[in-house]
């Protein structure tokens, strides 16, 4: 909220409206009687204009400012009721705007301060009058008794309520901040599948167009290479464009296998037996080192989801792998399975203390070609991001850079 200078303008204006129905008001109850209320309201149309030239610079955003702002709001609303009557004052309704001021361009617990702030100004601008401590200017008559019980019932009572309308200004404030967290991260799935979407349709394209002009390279260069005497130098270059040619033809197979649709063959599979299963592969894997431990933390006996085995069983063969490669000699892959409350989803989560996953990475993670790997071609967790979209679950990743990465994965237990 720091940030929006929109916001800042509409309290600026607000402010000034305030200031002129305060003077249109009190010049037609009581003229040119009450000069000092003239002089407080020329005052806010005054910082009214300073305040304005200052949202051109950048200390117009500043937490400081913002406090600074509203402190001196909430002084000259108490001189403003000091003048207007003290206690008698209808100028009280000042305090909760300050509040609810102070909610949206600072934080719910600025709304809290200074909901506390004006309940202690006002508390102690009244007291200070009832005692006569100081005096209420000459030309106000109170019209209502002015005995302690009646000046302090009210005082408490007025004092309560700034108090309350503070704390729900934070409430409210502290609700619609998650909400726009919610929102903007729906938003943010939605541009990333829109994106996906379209990655995935030039993926199908292109791949279709290179994969037999690519064909016809390899077989060319493969029968030049039997057909032709070469030296060692010129047998390198000839396994160097072999070699090449392969890599590329592994591209274009994983993006076919990203973008081609899946017919899923759903059945009903138990996760744990599933797991065991993708961790006797990963053990004995070319890519497994014998230092790894892989530990089931928490396991979900006898609970079964609806999906394709296979296709699930690649999902946790990536992820696992993944982690493999990220903790080094003798890392440590903890898996964790349990239930949602409702026993609607069951989650899998994969966690190991690696190398962890950069922030600028993390946020294009599940794109494709973003791998953080030097030889990675980055369709892997594509792929297993698709596949599990498809089976309608979810798949999120946390993780803190050289500390590790867990990623978790949601699975409709009846999908």
């Amino acid at each position: 909220m720091l940030n929006n200078k929109a916001e800042l303008y509409k309290i600026i204006i607000f402010r000034f409206c305030i200031a002129t129905v305060i003077l249109v008001v009190n010049t037609a109850l009581f003229g040119l009687a009450r000069t000092p209320v003239y002089l407080f309201v020329a005052s806010i149309y005054l910082l009214t204009i300073v305040y304005s030239l200052l949202l051109l610079s950048r200390i117009s955003t500043t937490v400081g400012f913002l406090y600074a702002q509203i402190i001196i709001d909430l002084t000259l609303e108490t001189l403003l009721i000091h003048y207007t009557g003290g206690i008698d004052s209808v100028l009280g309704i000042l305090y909760p705007l300050s509040s609810i001021a102070a909610s949206i361009l600072i934080s719910p617990r600025a709304a809290v301060i200074i909901a506390l702030l004006g309940s202690i100004l006002y508390s102690a601008v009244v007291s200070l009058e009832y005692y006569a401590i100081i005096p209420l200017p000459s030309n106000i008559i109170s019209i209502f008794p002015r005995e302690s019980t009646y000046v302090f019932s009210l005082l408490y009572l007025r004092v309560t309520v700034f108090c309350i309308i503070g704390f729900l200004s934070a409430y409210i404030a502290a609700q619609v901040k998650k909400r726009d967290k919610v929102v903007m991260s729906l938003e943010e799935k939605l541009r990333r599948e829109d994106r996906l979407s379209a990655i995935g349709k030039l993926a199908a394209s292109t791949a279709h167009e290179i994969r037999n002009p690519l064909a016809s390279i390899s077989g060319c260069v493969e029968a030049l290479n039997d057909m032709i005497t070469l030296d060692d130098n010129s047998q390198k270059l000839f396994n160097l464009i072999i070699k090449e040619t392969a890599r590329l033809n592994n591209i274009i197979n994983g993006l076919l296998e990203y973008v081609k649709p899946r017919k899923l063959r759903l059945e009903s599979v138990s996760t744990d037996e599933l797991m065991d299963e993708v961790l006797m592969l990963v053990q004995n894997s070319k890519d497994f080192k014998p230092g790894v431990v892989i530990e089931k933390a928490k396991s979900l006996k006898g609970i079964k989801v609806s999906c394709d085995g296979e296709h699930i069983k690649q999902v946790f063969f990536n992820l696992l792998i993944n982690a493999v490669e990220a903790v080094g000699e003798k890392g440590k892959i903890t898996i964790r399975q349990s239930m949602d409350e409702k026993k609607s989803f069951v989650e899998i989560e994969i966690g190991d203390n690696g190398v962890g996953i950069d922030k600028e990475l993390l946020n294009n993670l599940f794109e494709p070609f973003s791998s953080g790997k030097e030889k990675g071609v980055g369709l892997g967790l594509s792929i297993v991001y698709s596949i599990i979209k498809e089976h309608k679950g979810t798949i999120d990743v946390v993780s803190v850079l050289g500390k590790g990465a867990t990623f978790k994965v949601t699975l409709p237990i009846n999908n």
